[in-house]
């Protein structure tokens, strides 16, 4: 349209559609018409080779009213845009439907839109480029039954007799799994008469290599190399990962030539797989002459590859060697991880040279952190180094203004496994000065420690500070020292703990009354490990089995084996199942009375049960078949109740 104004040319735009129309009645001598109208649909402009170009305007609209939300206005996005195209007269062509599939962002909704378009808009079909575009959205997509919709997708291909194109299978092959799914891709290649591209052999290759089935891939590999096509480093990388896995180490080696023969160039990863599938199989010279290769081609290890290298040398126990490939990869910036620390710690030990921990630490003291220091405190201490773990503690607590939970709770948990509560109490009583808040779980530890080794004093007092300083006793509390008191043989001391957990907070579970049963047992107060048997059922808390076991071996004890075997009839009927360590208990107790008919006959009980017997329950029966009823017998000493009998389970 052209307007004139004070003799400037104005241009406007044209409409995107033309009207056209005819008058068909008038009136009023001519002042009033009525005029038909007709849309004459658009014309398609071209480039130069004679494709319709895009309308940028129709995709962007299109795609706005698809994702637009439905309202009480407008429900139905799809009715929306029908009656949008309907209105323009127009058709949208193959390559513009695949760029509005493009723009969805919802898998699910470019599917709906897939299937409206053949059925909604007049003349419109689906080519190639549209089938491409939605397999490849439903491939990329997190859709749990993807699968299932691309095959209804080549499924509707073939009904309507449509024919894919190489990018078809390429994509089909990136997102099947498995040899059918494979086996589906080579007949559509046949069906459509496709020849495979070198990128079709990649994805081929990457397909059985997922599908773990280096072998197949190998085959593929080596007829594109008939075909003469070559891999990139990442797919030589990933076959070369599969082999090694597979411990094809030929095969593996004649890739790796294939690739530098090709003048694919093998980067620090290339390198890595190799190292690591020789080391694995315990030549290190070998895999540090290619760690030395890799270094003459100017590629940068990273901290993968230094570990890598080094565990090839921790495996041959090379302790000095990897040292000073600790010491280079220090050198050259890369930061050692737990990992790295983890394989120096175990060659150091293993070759009996932890003295160099210190050397460790100052060689890559710049990394040195709290994060390390504890990681290493842990681990020594897990390898039962409790000297060493202690040293490295202590030069960790020197040079760090505030200390790290995590190592002090390793290192007391250490010191307390290895007996040395003095220094575990010491360091109970510092851990404020670097910021680190004592609570109830470190006092339980060392309680417990110092109930091993009965150091009664220690617990008193470590208890009384406890009480005056904080935190406050726990349930694990209570129990510990009522254990720890019993298995020292003092009695008031554990009723009095007794009693200060019912006062508290706390309320006494199970575990407390089984201590303090077995205490009060234990020390020959019987009537009162009964009394307490009894309270603890009046107060709603169901015996165990441990609970049931230890007051049977203490009416054996005391050569009452009507009472134990009355315990445990009871105990079958309140349902609690007794275990190997009851039923051994009871035949010992039978045995030494010289009741052997019933010691036999609860012993075919215990078959019945399904339990499986030990040692002891054979050493018992030894003496049952000998006629043997000798009162005294070198037993292993009860961990729980101190007796000479099975330890309780």
């Amino acid at each position: 349209m052209h307007y004139h104004r004070r003799g400037t040319l104005l241009l406007r735009r044209g409409y995107a559609t033309k009207y056209t129309g005819k008058v068909v009645t008038t009136t009023n001598h001519g002042r009033l018409s009525a005029i038909e109208v007709c849309v004459t649909p658009p014309t398609l402009a071209s480039d130069l080779r004679g494709y319709p170009l895009l309308r940028r305007e129709l995709i962007c609209k299109a795609t706005k009213i698809l994702q637009s939300k439905s309202s009480a206005s407008s429900p139905d996005p799809f009715l929306d845009l029908h009656e949008y195209l309907q209105t323009l007269n127009v058709t949208p062509t193959p390559s513009e439907v695949s760029e509005i599939l493009k723009s969805l962002k919802s898998p699910s909704l470019a599917l709906d839109f897939f299937h409206f378009c053949p059925s909604r808009i007049p003349n419109f079909r689906h080519d190639a480029f549209t089938y491409n575009r939605i397999l490849l959205i439903l491939s990329s997509s997190s859709l749990p039954d993807k699968i299932d919709k691309m095959n209804e997708i080549v499924d509707l291909m073939e009904k309507l007799g449509s024919h894919g194109n190489i990018s078809t299978v390429n994509i089909l092959i990136g997102a099947f799994d498995g040899v059918d799914g494979l086996e589906k891709c080579f007949d559509l290649l046949k069906k459509w008469g496709l020849q495979l591209t070198c990128y079709t052999y990649k994805c081929l290759l990457q397909a059985y290599l997922r599908a773990r089935d280096p072998n197949r891939a190998l085959q593929v590999y080596r007829r594109m190399r008939r075909k003469g096509y070559t891999l990139d480093s990442f797919g030589y990388n990933m076959l070369l990962h599969a082999l090694a896995k597979d411990e094809k180490v030929d095969h593996a080696y004649k890739v790796f030539e294939d690739m530098k023969s090709k003048h694919c160039e093998p980067d620090e990863y290339t390198y890595t797989i190799l190292i690591r599938m020789i080391g694995r199989l315990g030549k290190p010279s070998e895999a540090l002459d290619l760690f030395q290769e890799m270094l003459s081609k100017g590629c940068k290890p990273n901290s993968m590859t230094y570990n890598t290298m080094i565990e090839a040398l921790v495996r041959g126990r090379l302790a000095d060697k990897t040292m000073i490939l600790f010491s280079k990869m220090v050198e050259n910036n890369c930061r050692p991880n737990e990992y790295t620390y983890s394989l120096v710690l175990n060659v150091l030990a293993a070759e009996g040279q932890l003295g160099k921990m210190d050397e460790v630490v100052k060689i890559s003291n710049k990394y040195m952190n709290k994060s390390i220091y504890a990681y290493l405190v842990r681990t020594l201490s897990k390898l039962g180094h409790a000297n060493e773990a202690h040293r490295l503690f202590c030069n960790m607590w020197s040079f760090h203004d505030k200390g790290d939970r995590d190592a002090y709770l390793s290192m007391l948990e250490s010191l307390c496994s290895a007996g040395k509560v003095t220094e575990a109490i010491d360091m109970l009583s510092r851990t404020h000065k670097k910021g680190i808040v004592t609570d109830t779980f470190m006092y339980n530890t060392v309680f417990s420690a110092l109930g091993k080794s009965k150091q009664i004093p220690h617990i008193l007092d470590l208890y009384e500070k406890m009480k005056r300083d904080g935190p406050e006793p726990d349930m694990f509390t209570y129990n510990i020292l009522i254990s720890s008191f019993g298995r020292a043989g003092c009695v008031e001391e554990a009723v009095r703990i007794f009693e200060e957990l019912e006062s508290s907070d706390c309320r006494p579970d199970v575990v407390s009354y089984n201590s303090l049963i077995n205490c009060l047992g234990k020390n020959g107060d019987l009537d009162e490990a009964h009394m307490r048997f009894k309270e603890m059922e009046e107060k709603g808390l169901n015996p165990d089995v441990v609970t049931y076991s230890t007051l049977i071996e203490c009416f054996g004890k005391t050569d009452k084996v009507e009472m134990a075997y009355s315990l445990f009839n009871e105990m079958l009927a309140e349902g609690c199942s007794p275990n190997i360590v009851t039923y051994n208990i009871l035949l010992d107790c039978l045995e030494k009375c010289g009741r052997s008919a019933e010691a036999i006959d609860l012993y075919s009980k215990l078959k019945e049960q399904g339990l499986t017997p030990d040692s002891i329950t054979y050493t018992i029966l030894e003496r049952l078949q000998s006629g043997s009823q000798r009162t005294s017998r070198i037993r292993k000493q009860s961990p729980i109740t101190g007796w000479v009998v099975s330890p309780l389970r």
